[in-house]
């Protein structure tokens, strides 16, 4: 099933996502001659779906016959399909029942329909053939199922035929059976036919098999993982639930005759006793009840695999499955049922599924990018809206409006269009729009004789705003001309409501309600009224054809699929679902809606012959899986496309976002406030100075300058800033912490001259500082972050191995700084800037220097306000006091990374030490003791009446109040003396989560004070209760993350508030019209036999609700328990429509799809199918697009806001293969061994190769479905102990099997290098405990059975035996790659939506202690129960998780409004000691929890797995590292890691870099220069230590793409920054050491030229050297012994001695390096050079081979030393060996090129 149910998925996403987005997108061509255009389009209708889904057949288009291409016969086929359609949807029992003749005429059409199909097929056969070519009738596709379709209107005339040859010659007597009819079923299909032939759209075959093939594939593995997930639930639940048939029942009940008045009421599940499930009371017994699949309903059912199977897919609906768990919870012990249930939902209806959501979101943004790229090269719109039009007049050309325009040649008077058009008007008439609708609001039905009254008094007042908008009307013809009024889309909508509404006014027709629509729809005028909202409102639904074309693509599936059930289930005896065709559709769209639609299932299946049950379950499963993960995931699409911005405005938001977060130049409003007071700076008198005059006072900041013992000249916020800055450069030297000089600063007081010069040096350096700051010139304004360092450190940092050069003076090669600092006006940018791009560096500056400006203006304010920055104005700035509580509030953990001893250590537990640095030590001690308040909270309860649980009748309870209030005190009191209260920098109150943190602690502190003791209902001591539920909220404003989190949603809060105020606006209308159609007229008598309000009194029996279960005497009156009750004439109990109020309510609890069939059921009893028709639009409009603008929205704002939204094509690719390479590990494969150990590689080959691993793949399969039926006890005991023998024995031999594999893999990879894998030795384990399982249960049960302990210890082997089985279930996701790639994107779901979790469980934690508070002591109702109640917060907590999943948590509610005189309340009652529950307070309750839980925080779960999804989506093409790009890398790590350690050494990157193929293939040879910057920087960024799989990953991405293009701001700066120095650094090393190569070279040729007294020539080819550096090829040091003649005297002994004194010189001007470089080169073997060779062919290597490779690495390459010794390649060895160099003007160009680089 999982294949075919993938591929049927697959292909009918893409027909709905191709139908939704190309439906009536086709664009007017604007080219001459429309109308000819239009009608050459018309002509190939055909071809243009037909084409998109790959079904159309080519004859169409190349060998079509002008008679089918006639415009009547084509008419006449559409009608005839069109016919059809009409004839197969009225051919019922029921319909034709209604009216018999109806009978006859169906079999006409059918005969006539028939025909002209047949006409058109002979017409088609004759034109292109039978089989003659590719496009005859019966090879291409379209016509074969046109064929089909023939052949099915033969079958159906020959059956309808034959059945009316047994009516009419009943003496022939022919049987007919009514199921013959479900051979109809497929003839809806041809309502295709029809659309095909309504429908233009058209995409080229090239782009359909692209779409069709990636779409597919990821819906296929989609549906692949989803099942996973399904099935591992389904054989869990077999296991851990297996059979739930135990009952509480009366004793002496027959198990095999068990009938209703036997079991109890209402029927309740248990469990035998010591089970720890429910135990049933004193006068019954739990009881196990033979009954079968359809007694029991099929649903909550664990007997089997396929049982369990259908159970778990339909819990994972979220519907219905409440009432599975609580008959879980009564048979078992809870916390298995709990754990199950709770994962279960998490993980399939909250994680897996919203995948698909993601799936069809790509692929209709595909589909999107395809057309409109198809759209945007071919056609041209040319009808434009303009609103301004050129025009010569005597005063010569002018713009002149269209209107005026249209005015001045209708002659219509301007005063009255500027009146028409003045805002005035214009808000005249939303006042009277929002009055119609308030008056109409404020309509009340009472129910009795005065409704009648007031009604016609409304139907008056309704007459004159409609004159008034009439009037309306006219006055904008008249003023605008008709012509032009017309033209507008708005003014057509207020012509439309007009003519409406005026026949509305109509008595007889207001009467009816059919013009309702008009009148309540006025209402919707008013969204004008908000710009914004008009904004919003037309993003959405502006580019209404995707939208427009999603819903009739919606309408035409329920449409066939309504008349293929129809077919199918209307000949079912007691089945009154599929009676007649508008029954069916309303069946088959709530199924859509997933409302009740298990309950449909289970009503269909229970009526169907138990043969077909499977093949019917897998139909409605299909359709559900169909229309919910595909079908309103395209709304979700949609929206989402509809919101999507443009790239050009993506860049405009980037640059305005980068600009908003540019810290702000002025301080908060409290601390400005400042400044409304006069300045008194501290002043203070020079004492012990000798002067002959009074000295004035001096400020006290300026004699600090001078006394402070701890003064820094160089301190100032720019540096800081610098410091602050996340650098890449700022980890080259190692030291990631502070210096030891920074650590042991030596405490100086300047005296005299030196005063002076510190004095001086401070002020130029400011200066500096400040010339540069305010520079017009924004280029290089980067490195002003960094610290300042003088020429002796620069120049130690030039020669010092190791250590980086920071400050200008590392910069000196960038142009537009002199050495002095100052920057030169010419030639600034070291890079030609683009039109168009941002000037990062530019933002930065604007940042620091903003910073600057603040903390300046906060100086000012601390030096001229003694009061300013002192905590509560008492505490002094320095007082020791305050630094105590400083030290106290921010300490925080850190963890020293500089000791070389620690730093494995820190990488190894770097996530947990950065967890543990989130909060400071206060804060984690504050979220411990609110963790264990709240935990103590749970614990709280109502119950009993006594009060005995209620804390301030509870000591342990108080102690955790106390601890509370105690902690958070201490809390509060330090950090406002460290930090100040309201009016600091720092302050403790700064927000509104700091408010709340006061208002929780003045709540708890006032509630510890005033421990009330009696607290009534709506009393105050219940409301601070309520505030005091609160706490749990307090971890908000703890825990930075979950702060995060909701600033995030409060950022979006403008958007959801739009769509809140749409949807409100949207449930107004309905309300209203509801009010007007069946308000007061919902009312009925309780007694169903009772129609009129006369009638309804006395007495009658009322059926209990005992069970769900179909069992004897369950419809039988004498047999089924009742209760004698009065007859009461009341409104249905959830809903009513007698006023705006309740209409509202009753149309919030439809938004959630919860309840609505209720109403719909009622209104079709009571009201027919107009009323009915109504609920449908409501819930179709307002569920299908209304609900999923909340995704949409909550979606596009968490992209927003984490920055990927704005993101462009380029960084978006960058930001997922990030991710991507994120996720990427090391394979933690053994390479394959050596040639010599024969048995090893061919077991290698073996276990590595696909057909082992599939094998085992389906062997692991195979052991999972040995847990089709349950292992225990039982089933031995039943009939099925053989099968459970068996599959017990196939299940030993497959871990039998595994043993084997293990020993296999042991053998190829040996054990230690089997052990390296964390899948192996996971495999090892679980083969292990298989191993110890068949000992346990075939071996050890001989002494069991002896010793008679049998039975217990078949249970405990078979408990242990499942369990091996299902961990072996798990282990499949690693071995196929798609199921391990969906899990880690399922994984980093939950990694990132950790804290979203933890907040929605904080806030449910609230909302569960409110509960108790309110509804702790409600009676027990319809929902509120055993299971579902407020008793404790452990109860509220299920509830709520309960309502979160929108199960009946509208029947909750209704529960929990119950108030007087319906429970038992008087004044002075305790809330514990009546069962009232609270009207107001539920409703706001349960609607805000619903509305925030569900429809907010739910979907940034979605938001979440389709940002992670998108790595998984991403295409080899669209990716800038492929997946087989970084599988490449790991097979060549795998080889260079041998010891499996996830890091090498530095020195192997060498060795890794040149094995690598494919986007990452770097050749030393030709990419030399490459190679040594990327070497370079790996010894840089981790001087000297070990790098780690990612790190060199890392590195390889960065010099894979442009990073101008896909890097964001702060890192573009960052990595040029560092490949800047790189560069550099490597240049002039280079230099330096071919330099030193050479002169090295040429004193040992002088040397030898000495002794032997010969005189040579020199030559010295310099221009092939640069080439050979620009091509990155370095040099080697040359041999002596290669040549024994290399110096050739060409001058005099004083030339020659002149010319040692300038290479003396030279050598003085370039400093030596101190490196451990080799003093000769080695020369490889040629066995390793083959060897090598072979190795890079082959990708892969041996254990010997990779050692001699290393080894001679080695020595060649210094390991160990800071920096790299960079040799020449082999080929150009001998040719540098023999360098000369000729001249002096050739050691002047080395110079020279040295000083460049300088």
């Amino acid at each position: 099933m999982t294949s075919t149910t993938a591929k049927l998925l697959g292909l009918s996403a893409c027909r709905a996502a191709a139908l939704s987005t190309t439906m009536l997108t086709r664009r007017k061509s604007s080219v001459e001659g429309v109308k000819t255009e239009k009608r050459r389009r018309g002509e190939s209708i055909g071809g243009a779906f037909t084409d998109m889904i790959n079904i159309e057949p080519t004859s169409i288009i190349n060998k079509s016959t002008e008679l089918l291409h006639e415009r009547a016969v084509r008419d006449l086929v559409r009608i005839a399909c069109l016919l059809s359609m009409i004839s197969v949807c009225l051919h019922t029992p029921d319909t034709i029942k209604m009216w018999p003749p109806l009978n006859y005429v169906i079999f006409a059409n059918d005969i006539i329909v028939t025909l002209i199909f047949l006409a058109e097929a002979i017409v088609t056969i004759k034109t292109n053939g039978l089989l003659e070519n590719p496009g005859s009738y019966l090879r291409d596709r379209w016509y074969q199922f046109e064929f089909f379709l023939l052949l099915i209107h033969f079958l159906c005339c020959f059956l309808h035929g034959y059945e009316l040859c047994s009516i009419w010659f009943e003496s022939l007597q022919l049987v007919y059976s009514p199921w013959f009819g479900a051979f109809r079923s497929p003839r809806p299909f041809v309502f295709l036919r029809f659309i095909r032939s309504i429908v233009k759209f058209k995409l080229p075959k090239n782009r359909i098999k692209l779409i069709m093939k990636r779409s597919s594939q990821q819906i296929q593995n989609v549906t692949i993982f989803f099942m996973f997930f399904v099935f591992s639930y389904a054989i869990m639940g077999v296991q851990i639930f297996g059979r739930l048939n135990y009952h509480c029942v009366v004793k002496g009940t027959n198990p095999r005759a068990v009938t209703i008045a036997d079991l109890a009421i209402p029927d309740t599940m248990c469990s035998p006793p010591g089970e720890g499930g429910y135990e049933c009371p004193n006068n019954m017994v739990c009881m196990e009840l033979e009954l079968g699949a359809q007694q029991e309903g099929y649903y909550g059912q664990f007997s089997d695999f396929a049982s369990s199977l259908f159970t778990v897919y339909l819990a994972a609906s979220q519907e219905g499955w409440a009432y599975v768990l609580y008959d879980c919870l009564d048979s078992l012990p809870s916390v298995l049922a709990f754990s199950y249930f709770v994962t279960l939902i998490f993980f399939l209806a909250w994680l897996v599924k919203n995948v698909f959501i993601a799936v069809i979101t790509e692929t209709f943004a595909e589909i999107r990018v395809q057309f409109s790229e198809m759209w945007q090269t071919r056609e041209t719109s040319s009808e434009h809206s303009y609103t301004q039009k050129l025009e010569k007049d005597d005063d010569g050309w002018k713009l002149v409006e269209i209107d005026k325009y249209n005015r001045n040649h209708a002659n219509s008077s301007q005063f009255l269009h500027k009146i028409v058009t003045s805002l005035a008007f214009q808000t005249l008439m939303q006042f009277l729009i929002l009055s119609n609708a308030i008056f109409h609001a404020t309509f009340v039905f009472y129910h009795d004789e005065s409704d009648q009254v007031r009604k016609v008094w409304y139907y008056w007042v309704e007459v004159g705003f409609t004159c008034l908008f009439n009037l309306e009307v006219a006055l904008k013809i008249y003023s605008f001309g008709w012509k032009s009024f017309i033209s507008r889309g708005v003014h057509k909508f207020d012509c439309l409501l007009c003519l409406g509404s005026t026949l509305n006014s109509v008595w007889v027709l207001y009467e009816t309600n059919i013009f309702t629509y008009f009148q309540v729809f006025r209402i919707a005028r008013l969204i004008k009224a908000s710009p914004m909202l008009e904004d919003f409102v037309y993003k959405i639904f502006g580019p209404g054809k995707k939208l427009g074309g999603l819903v009739i693509f919606t309408c035409i599936l329920l449409i066939i699929t309504s008349a293929i059930s129809l077919q199918l289930f209307c000949y079912v005896p007691k089945l009154n679902k599929f009676t007649n065709f508008p029954v069916a559709f309303m069946s088959m769209f709530q199924i859509i809606t997933q409302e009740g639609w298990t309950d449909v299932v289970i009503e269909i299946l229970r009526a169907c012959n138990e043969a077909w049950v499977p093949f019917v379950a897998i139909y409605f499963v299909g359709y559900h899986l169909l229309v919910t993960l595909i079908v309103l995931s395209l709304f979700v699409a949609v929206i989402l496309d509809n919101l999507e911005m443009d790239e050009e405005l993506k860049k405009v938001k980037q640059l305005k976002a980068r600009e908003q977060d540019t810290i702000k130049t002025t301080l908060p409003m409290r601390l400005r406030i400042f400044n409304r007071f006069p300045t008194a700076p501290t002043m203070v008198r020079m004492k012990k100075v000798p002067s002959e005059f009074p000295l004035p006072k001096i400020r006290d900041s300026f004699t600090r300058q001078f006394a402070d013992e701890f003064f820094d000249a160089t301190e100032d916020p720019l540096q800081e800033y610098g410091v602050r800055q996340k650098s890449m450069l700022s980890s080259r030297n190692g030291q990631r912490g502070p210096s030891k000089e920074s650590k042991l600063t030596t405490a100086i007081r300047h005296t005299g001259q030196l005063s002076n010069k510190s004095i001086l040096t401070s002020m130029l350096t400011e200066s500096n500082k400040n010339r540069a700051l305010f520079s017009e010139s924004n280029q290089h304004l980067a490195s002003l972050t960094r610290t300042n360092t003088n020429s002796k450190h620069t120049k130690s940092a030039i020669n010092a191995p190791g250590q980086t050069r920071r400050g200008l003076a590392s910069m000196k090669g960038i142009e537009g700084f002199k050495e002095n600092g100052d920057l030169r006006p010419e030639d600034t940018a070291r890079k030609v800037e683009k039109h168009g791009e941002i000037d990062i560096k530019a933002i930065q500056m604007k940042r620091a220097h903003a910073e600057i400006t603040r903390n300046r203006i906060e100086e000012e304010m601390r030096e001229n306000h003694p009061m300013f920055d002192r905590p509560l104005f008492l505490v002094g700035r320095e007082s020791s006091l305050r630094r105590m509580c400083q030290l106290i509030a921010h300490s925080r953990h850190c963890y020293d990374q500089t000791a070389q001893q620690h730093r494995k250590h820190s990488k190894k537990y770097k996530q947990m030490h950065d967890f543990l640095a989130i909060m400071t030590y206060l804060d984690w001690a504050m979220v411990l003791i609110t963790t264990l308040s709240c935990f103590c909270m749970l614990w709280e309860s109502p119950w009993p009446t006594t009060g005995e649980n209620l804390i301030f009748n509870n000591f342990y309870l108080q102690i955790s109040e106390y601890l509370f209030v105690f902690g958070m005190s201490f809390e509060l009191i330090v950090k406002c003396i460290a930090n100040g209260l309201f009016f600091t920098p720092k302050a403790l109150v700064t927000d509104v989560g700091d408010v709340m943190t006061i208002f929780i602690y003045l709540t708890s502190l006032l509630f510890i004070a005033w421990m009330p003791t009696h607290i009534e209902i709506n009393s105050w001591a219940q409301l601070l209760m309520i505030c005091r539920a609160m706490r749990p909220l307090r971890v908000y404003a703890l825990v930075p993350h979950i702060r995060r989190v909701v600033v995030e949603l409060c950022r979006g809060f403008r958007e959801i508030l739009l769509v809140t105020i749409l949807l409100v606006v949207l449930m107004f209308i309905f309300a209203s019209f509801g009010v007007q159609l069946v308000g007061g007229k919902l009312a009925a008598c309780n007694d169903a036999s009772i129609t009129t309000r006369e009638d309804c009194h006395g007495l009658f029996d009322l059926q209990i609700f005992v069970t769900r279960m179909e069992i004897k005497g369950k419809h039988e009156a004498g047999v089924h328990p009742s209760i004698r009750v009065p007859r009461v004439w009341r409104n249905p109990r959830n809903f009513n429509f007698d006023h705006i109020g309740n209409a509202m309510l009753a149309l919030f609890e439809t938004l959630s799809y919860k309840g609505w069939n209720v109403v719909r059921d009622v209104l079709y009893n009571r009201h027919g199918a107009w009323a009915v028709l109504f609920i449908h639009i409501y819930v179709f409009i307002g569920c299908m697009i209304g609900l999923t603008l909340f995704v949409g929205v909550v979606v596009a704002n968490y992209t927003e806001n984490r920055g990927t939204a704005l993101l462009t094509v380029d960084q978006r690719r960058w930001h997922d293969l990030k991710a991507r390479l994120k996720m990427a590990q090391p394979l933690h494969v053994p390479p394959k061994p050596p040639e010599s150990a024969k048995l090893r590689c061919y077991l290698y080959d073996l276990t590595t190769s696909r057909w082992f691993k599939q094998l085992f793949a389906a062997l692991v399969v195979i052991n999972s479905f040995t847990l089709v039926i349950p292992w225990n006890v039982n089933e031995q005991k039943s009939g099925r102990k053989g099968t459970l023998l068996i599959l017990t024995i196939i299940s030993a031999i497959c871990n039998i099997l595994f043993t084997i594999e293990c020993f296999l893999k042991m053998i190829a990879f040996t054990i230690s290098g089997f052990w390296q894998s964390r899948r192996n030795r996971i495999d090892l384990i679980i083969t292990i405990l298989g191993i110890m399982w068949i000992i346990a249960h075939f071996i050890l049960q001989l002494p069991a059975h002896i010793t008679g302990n049998i039975e217990e210890w078949n249970k405990l082997t078979f408990t242990y035996g499942y369990t091996v089985v299902i961990l072996r279930f798990f282990t499949i996701a690693g071995r196929k790659s798609t199921l391990k790639m969906l899990m880690l994107t399922v994984v980093m779901s939950m990694v990132r939506s950790s804290f979203i979790i933890a907040a929605m469980f904080l806030l449910v934690l609230f909302y569960a202690n409110a509960g108790v508070v309110l509804f702790g002591m409600v009676k027990y109702g319809q929902a509120v129960g055993k299971h579902v109640n407020f008793r404790n917060g452990r109860e509220a907590l299920v509830v709520l998780f309960r309502s979160v999943t929108g199960e009946d948590w509208n029947d909750i509610m209704h529960d929990c409004m119950r108030a007087p005189p319906f429970c038992n309340w008087h004044p002075g009652l305790n809330y514990w000691q009546t069962d009232c529950g609270n009207y107001i307070g539920a409703i706001v309750y349960f609607c805000s929890f619903y509305l925030i839980i569900t429809y907010i925080v739910l979907n940034l779960l979605v938001a979440i797995i389709m940002e992670n999804f998108s790595l998984f989506y991403s295409s080899e093409e669209d990716a800038l590292l492929s997946y087989a790009d970084i599988r490449n890398f790991q097979l060549v790590w795998n080889m260079v890691d041998i010891e499996q350690k996830r890091s090498i050494p530095v020195r192997r990157v060498k060795f890794l870099l040149r094995l690598l193929k494919g986007r990452l293939e770097v050749d030393d040879e030709k990419d030399g220069l490459l190679f040594k910057h990327m070497c370079h920087e790996m010894e840089r960024l981790h001087n000297g230590d070990d790098v780690s799989f990612h790190d060199v990953l890392n590195m390889l991405s960065y010099r894979s793409v442009d990073i101008r293009k896909s890097l964001q701001l702060e890192e573009l700066l960052q990595r040029e920054e560092l490949e800047y120095v790189i560069e550099e650094e490597v240049a002039k090393h280079t230099i330096r050491t071919w330099l030193e190569n050479c002169l090295k070279n040429i004193k040992a040729k002088q040397n030898n030229s000495l002794g032997k007294g010969a005189s040579m020539g020199s030559t010295f080819n310099f221009p092939n050297q640069v080439e050979s550096l620009s091509k990155g090829v370095l040099l080697t040091e040359p041999s002596p012994d290669d040549d024994p003649l290399l110096i050739e005297e060409t001058i005099g002994s004083g030339k020659k001695k002149q010319k040692t004194q300038r290479i003396n010189s030279l050598v003085g001007e370039i400093s030596p390096i101190e490196t451990a470089m080799g003093k000769k080169s080695i020369k490889r073997p040629d066995k390793i050079k083959e060897r090598r060779g072979t190795l890079r062919q082959m990708q892969m290597g041996t254990y010997d081979e990779l050692e001699e490779v290393e080894e001679d690495d080695d020595n060649e390459f210094d390991m160990r030393r800071p920096s790299f010794d960079y040799t020449a390649s082999s080929h150009n060895e001998e040719v540098n060996n023999k360098l000369f160099i000729s001249n002096e003007k050739q050691f002047e160009d080395v110079k020279t090129w040295w000083t460049m680089f300088d």
